[in-house]
């Protein structure tokens, strides 16, 4: 939602956005990663404007700043 928020914000609202997250968790330890992958299709934007707008939404998600403690969250952005 953030992604979606701030692109819109920027002028560039998506046609579609999806998103997945493949959690590792280890007993004992908890939740060690967190891959995120989101595909969209945005009219008007380039592949690394797109990259860099899912980097920023990623550092400024609420729910990304409530799983801080996790040690990796990988992000995969591709703009299709």
């Amino acid at each position: 939602m953030a992604l979606s928020a701030g692109l819109s914000n920027a002028g560039h609202p998506p046609d579609e956005l999806k998103t997945t997250a493949t959690v590792t968790f280890q007993p004992g330890e908890g939740i060690t990663t967190i891959a995120l992958a989101v595909q969209g299709s945005v009219p008007g934007m380039d592949a690394d404007a797109f990259r860099a707008a899912a980097e920023t939404a990623k550092a400024s998600c609420p729910v990304s700043k409530a799983l801080a403690g996790v040690p990796e969250i990988t992000l995969d952005a591709e703009l299709r």
